[in-house]
């Protein structure tokens, strides 16, 4: 029947608890493929049984820290067990790992424990006057304790058992059964099977952290999609550090119907797919964190309701939707909101300009990638803002009228004189509108500014016409003469001149110091290696000191 749950993973109930248990669970066994804590290492079993020359029982253990690892298995010419990754196994003694616990026996400690004394002092005076308006002090209140423990667990909707060695389920249902957002994070779950029984017994969860577990994944989609009824409620999720792949992810969102935000930090994803039939409600995607390093995997994303989207620190080196001039919007994100791009390795303007085909893009949050290193961050400010005309906030601050009209028009300026060189050429105008793309927009919006206010432009006809000789010298008198284009970053040169200069002693990276021959020899340091040379005026047949540190 469609929407059944298979009877092996249905939780069993017996009197009010799961197989028949009363109270505390039963001590729990560790088997093959359990997970386990020793300290603060986490590793799942491989093996359990004798190691020979060794008495009494060992588990064989995989870490998921390698270097708490030994070996990968093979001990003495014997292979009792094989790991995933090199040496990263071990032998640990069963008393060394921690005990494992249901979710309902660390929900009862942690919250039984806990009693503010302001409640319990008012309810010991309760009883007493109870006593005193019947005459009977020595009456004994039995069963009053498990009354209000009762109450007090019905009363639960928010419930953290953060890193309290969960593996399985327990009889939560009895306990607590109202919960509304539960995190079981850095716990012992070793597959989804646990979680879904979990899940069975909660119908009002809407938020659900299992992040820092590592979960098999050992059902069909088809099985899955029957079990999402188990997850009717739920929301949002975190599988944060789960050690998943995006087609993970897409394999267990057939048991999400209802799914409205993932955080999957963290984890292992780099290639992406469209998903053909999940995920449809999906509004907020958090990937931060991932090894994500082509904006091509992102597009595969275009197709979802996305309204918040996640990439910081990421492994992304540029952004393209297309090789379109203009800034025509692509049919992709239709209702992306808020992008989150900090911390990863973009290192070109276009990137920036692609962001202004999107439709609805009002939040940007971009910092520390590389290409604003090349500006103060008041400039690189204002160029994103020029670039993007939906936006509204960068930073988090918001963007005022006066202030994305003087970001514009100073735009304007800076890159006016090569428009007005692009447009005697069709090559270099295409190259233009493609790297600028909202610049035409500008143009109607403001006019070209007068000539004298635009920023000069440096016209090279030719590629000899842009060499600059240049006279290298460092600190033992070695001198080299190289030429070198002016539009070469001064980051470039430095890297250079350590491949020049290091056979004579040097070592470490240089500094860069210009012979200013107009002031008596006084030195200026090229100490933004973002900047091209041009942009400290070097000149034919000027001398640059080579210092190593």
């Amino acid at each position: 029947m469609v929407g059944a749950m298979p009877v092996n993973i249905i939780p069993k109930f017996y009197n009010g608890t799961i197989g028949g248990c009363n109270g505390m669970e039963d001590e729990m066994q560790v088997s093959i493929g359990s997970r386990v804590k020793s300290g603060d290492d986490f590793g799942t079993v491989k093996y359990i049984g004798e190691v020979q020359g060794y008495n009494g029982i060992w588990y064989g253990v995989e870490w998921d820290d390698v270097a708490r690892g030994k070996h990968d298995g093979f001990v003495d010419n014997i292979q009792y067990f094989k790991t995933t990754k090199s040496n990263a196994g071990s032998f640990v003694r069963p008393n060394k790992i921690s005990p494992l616990r249901t979710c309902a026996d660390a929900i009862r400690k942690y919250y039984g424990d806990r009693e503010d004394e302001t409640v319990a002092a008012h309810r010991r005076t309760v009883i007493n006057e109870w006593k005193r308006e019947m005459g009977a002090p020595f009456i004994e209140m039995v069963g009053f304790e498990k009354i209000h423990q009762k109450q007090k667990f019905d009363r639960l909707q928010e419930v953290c058992v953060h890193d309290q060695n969960v593996a399985t389920a327990g009889d939560v249902a009895s306990l607590c059964p109202n919960v509304r957002s539960l995190d079981v994070s850095r716990n012992l779950f070793s597959n989804w099977r646990e979680v879904i029984q979990l899940s069975a017994q909660l119908p009002d969860l809407k938020e659900l952290d299992v992040s820092k577990n590592r979960m098999a994944i050992d059902m069909s989609e088809e099985t899955l999609s029957q079990l999402s009824i188990n997850f009717s409620s739920l929301e949002k999720l975190n599988i944060s550090v789960c050690d998943y792949e995006w087609s993970d992810i897409v394999v267990l969102s057939h048991l999400w119907p209802k799914i409205n935000e993932i955080i999957a930090a963290y984890n292992r994803i780099k290639k992406i797919t469209s998903p053909e039939v999940t995920l449809r409600t999906l509004t907020i995607l958090r990937l931060d964190g991932n090894p994500i390093d082509s904006w091509n995997e992102v597009n595969n994303l275009g197709r979802l309701n996305l309204k918040v989207l996640s990439l910081n620190d990421c492994e992304i080196g540029e952004i393209r939707f297309n090789n379109d001039p203009g800034n025509g919007k692509v049919n992709m994100f239709d209702n992306l909101e808020v992008l989150f791009l900090n911390r990863n390795k973009i290192n070109d303007w276009r990137s920036i300009s692609e962001l202004d085909k999107l439709k609805n893009l009002k939040k940007l949050y971009f910092l520390k990638n590389p290409i604003q290193n090349s500006e103060d961050y008041d400039t690189t400010s204002q160029l994103v803002i020029a670039k993007i005309g939906s936006l509204q906030e960068l930073n988090g601050s918001i963007i005022t009228r006066e202030l994305r009209r003087g970001a514009e028009y100073d735009y304007l300026k800076r890159y006016g004189g090569e428009w007005k060189l692009a447009q005697q050429d069709n090559a270099l105008k295409m190259a233009f509108d493609i790297e600028h793309c909202r610049f035409q927009e500008l143009l109607n919006k403001y006019g070209i500014p007068d000539d004298s206010l635009l920023v000069k432009q440096v016209r090279n006809t030719t590629l000899t016409s842009q060499l600059l000789e240049i006279i290298l010298r460092d600190e033992n008198g070695k001198i080299l003469k190289k030429k070198f284009p002016s539009t070469m970053a001064v980051q470039k040169l430095v890297t250079l001149a350590q491949r020049l200069f290091s056979k004579t002693g040097n070592t470490g990276t240089p500094t860069l110091n210009l012979v200013d021959d107009q002031m008596k020899g006084a030195e200026i340091t090229l100490d933004n290696v973002m900047k091209d040379l041009a942009y400290y005026s070097i000149k034919n047949g000027d001398t640059i000191l080579v210092r190593f540190r």
